[in-house]
């Protein structure tokens, strides 16, 4: 015989046995809240509140809010005077913000504190498959032996076992001794484990795990906030077993129509830095300072806008905009950020810019910084620095008198070169032309001009004014044929005496800075293909060497011949842009091919440059030598996984060596992902471990980053937060 009870009628039953008789019992008060229950027996000590229930029993709470908890099992003891639901064996509890399911549950309803051995239960979409004890008191659950996984698939993809669990749900979970594990395979151990379960959170924190022989094994964090003020922030701490720990912050604009850029940084006391050894084109290098860091990035801001896009005459724009680069040392972005394609950086660079624009004129006050690294005194040392850097530019206009076309450009500069005194400049240039349509498809296009420039104490001119006037003159013919469009010009320049009108007539050359000839060709055979040619005649006075064919070489320009083609569905990009001098022989050679082949991705470059060697910074190149870079993705059709490899090569003296090799697997999951990198570079092998659990999301196509991030780190992948 089944027997329904409900539990405020308990006062009914002072002294009869429960089963002696059936009963009729009033309707419960719904807006107070009810208990009742199923079960095949039924005992009942009125004296203490206490119901015992057995077999098949079914335990249903009514709360005044209106929500319901059921609890099921096979013996079970209601105790109404300490809220309490426990069972011996086997219970089941739902609509406590989840599912709990255990043996010898012991539940007090009124302050939801409970505990149970041998649990399972869900908080969605965390499940906790099994755990040895559970207990609950203030909102806060603590578990032993927990099993967790966030994969709603049986089995699931991936499970993390935590030795002890502390657990709000819907907000964190916090764990120690973790050990996660990968279709049962145990992949990687951490000492504690942190996660939110609130969908609201303002961040989100990602963790990735690194080696390299040069800083230990990593521990890195990223801890990505939501919008804060236009900006998406984001936070790293990291921790190398050589080096220390790191921290840096990113600001990444939400993009805006007024508002884009990134910008990041990155600081360490590098205790490995005293034993790394660097060497460039055999030139040893030993880091001065363990204090290394490195910034990076840029902003352009809309300030403010009364011209309505230009549309109001009236009406002008307000801009800032920067960009700055710059690190501690050289070879920094190869011990912290290997994923930066930048091994050594011998220069560094700042600006920054206030302009005001209207339709007829641009002003803009800028400061700028360009360095380059002294090997000898171990430092950047600053190579050009102009602060302030003035500009004004009056746009184009017509006048009506004779139809010509007139445009002015003034700036004051104070400039530091190679870290001497400033030296404060002026210059001021008037530019009149008119363009002559003489046939169809022929235009001529003349323009003469003055430049003015003022030197301010001037140390070559005896620390007095310099006033040198300069003018010249451009002349060009662009034509249409079947091969594109095609330019010839010449171009003149001829520098006054100082402080005077008059022809320099003192200096070697005379005054004639430029007098050359000039042919230019720019062929569109098809919107996704280009081929642009180049090179000049030089006319300048100047010793020539015997000859007809070697008088001619010294007088032809370097040739620059470039051509691109992108496919339309973006399977095939290809570039290649070569500089050829007759004389010096070939200057500087760069091509870089794309290809997608039935899904599969493959990528080739080829870059050559002329012998050099930068006097500071013993940056050197060699003419005989070539380097390979190359690519490839593979890309199965509905296959879950891809794997990336890459290796670079350096080819002289008829020897081939490979200086960069990299892999990468990535494996992703319809929740999460899993990503191994290896690197050998630069003498100095390393990985990169990431697992992004998404918990319960499915996986996008580009789970992390957005389409500003691509702009500034083009050479990431879908998944990188930073360069690993």
């Amino acid at each position: 015989m089944k027997h329904w009870v409900f539990l405020f009628s308990l006062a009914l039953l002072c002294s009869a046995p429960l089963w002696a008789a059936d009963r009729t019992l009033p309707s419960p008060n719904e807006k107070e809240g009810f208990v009742y229950f199923s079960a095949d027996e039924a005992s009942a000590d009125p004296a203490a509140k206490k119901i015992n229930l057995k077999g098949h029993v079914t335990l249903v709470q009514q709360t005044a809010d209106g929500q319901t908890r059921t609890a099921t099992g096979e013996d079970i003891t209601f105790d109404q005077a300490n809220t309490t639901v426990t069972s011996q064996g086997h219970m089941r509890v739902e609509g406590m913000g989840g599912v709990l399911e255990g043996d010898n549950v012991s539940v007090n309803y009124t302050t939801q504190e409970f505990q149970a051995q041998n649990i399972q239960t869900e908080y969605p979409p965390l499940r906790i498959l099994s755990a040895q004890e559970i207990s609950a008191k203030d909102g806060t659950q603590r578990l032993k032996k927990a099993v967790l996984t966030c994969c709603d698939q049986t089995p699931p993809h991936y499970t993390i076992t935590l030795g002890h669990v502390k657990m709000s749900p819907q907000k964190r979970v916090f764990g120690t001794n973790a050990v996660f594990k990968l279709d049962g395979f145990p992949i990687l151990w951490l000492p504690v484990y942190w996660r939110s379960l609130d969908s609201q959170k303002p961040w989100t924190t990602y963790v990735d795990f690194t080696q390299s022989n040069k800083v230990g094994f990593g521990l890195l964090t990223s801890s990505v906030f939501n919008e804060v003020l236009g900006f998406r922030p984001k936070i790293n701490l990291d921790y190398y077993t050589k080096s220390g720990v790191g921290m840096g912050l990113e600001m990444m604009a939400v993009e805006t129509d007024t508002l884009r850029g990134s910008a990041e940084g990155y600081y360490i006391n590098d205790r490995a830095s005293s034993d790394e050894q660097y060497t460039t084109d055999g030139h040893p290098f030993q880091l001065q300072d363990t204090k290394r860091w490195g910034i990076r990035g840029g902003y352009w801001w809309e300030m403010y806008d009364s011209s309505d896009h230009f549309q109001n005459e009236k009406g002008a724009l307000y801009q800032f905009q920067t960009q700055f680069r710059m690190v501690s040392d050289p070879y920094f972005n190869d011990s912290f950020f290997r994923g930066n394609p930048y091994i050594f950086t011998p220069d560094q660079e700042t600006n920054f810019s206030l302009s005001r624009q209207s339709r007829r004129s641009t002003l803009r006050l800028s400061y700028i910084q360009q360095d380059i690294f002294d090997w000898q005194k171990g430092e950047f040392i600053a190579k050009r620095r102009d602060m302030p850097q003035l500009e004004y530019i009056l746009m184009p206009f017509r006048d009506p008198l004779l139809g010509l076309t007139h445009r002015m450009e003034v700036n004051f500069n104070n400039t530091s070169l190679m870290e001497e005194s400033w030296q404060r400049q002026g210059n001021a240039r008037w530019t009149t032309e008119k363009s002559f349509r003489l046939t169809r498809g022929l235009t001529f296009l003349p323009s003469v001009f003055y430049d003015q420039h003022i030197t301010l104490e001037d140390k070559d001119y005896d620390n007095k004014t310099a006033w040198v006037g300069r003018v010249g003159t451009d002349l060009n013919l662009q034509t249409d044929t079947p091969l594109g469009t095609l330019d010839f010009g010449y171009q003149y320049t001829k520098r006054l005496s100082t402080g005077t009108l008059r022809s320099d007539s003192v200096s070697l050359d005379h005054g004639e800075e430029r007098n050359r000839l000039y042919i230019e060709n720019y062929f569109r055979p098809s919107f996704n293909t280009y081929v642009r040619l180049g090179s000049g005649f030089s006319l300048l006075n100047y010793s020539e060497p015997d000859g007809a064919w070697k008088h001619l070489k010294h007088r032809i320009e370097p040739i620059l011949a470039e051509a691109g083609y992108n496919s339309p569905g973006g399977a095939v990009n290809l570039f290649a842009q070569n500089l050829y001098d007759l004389v010096e022989k070939n200057q500087a050679f760069i091509a870089q091919s794309n290809f997608i082949i039935r899904g599969q991705q493959l990528g080739l470059g080829l870059t050559n440059y002329a012998t050099y060697q930068d006097p500071y910074s013993l940056y050197q190149t060699y003419s005989d030598r070539y380097l390979l870079t190359t690519s490839f993705g593979l890309r199965l059709p509905e296959a879950s996984w891809t794997l990336d490899l890459g290796a670079d090569f350096q080819l002289q003296d008829s020897s081939l060596r490979s200086y960069n090799k990299r892999v990468r697997f990535t494996k992703t999951f319809h929740d999460a992902i899993v990503e191994l990198t290896v690197r050998d570079r630069n003498q100095n092998l390393s990985f990169a471990f990431r697992i992004n659990i998404l918990c319960g999301q499915q996986a996008p196509k580009t789970p992390q980053q957005r389409a500003q991030d691509s702009y500034w780190y083009p050479w990431r992948s879908q998944n990188d937060l930073r360069d690993l």
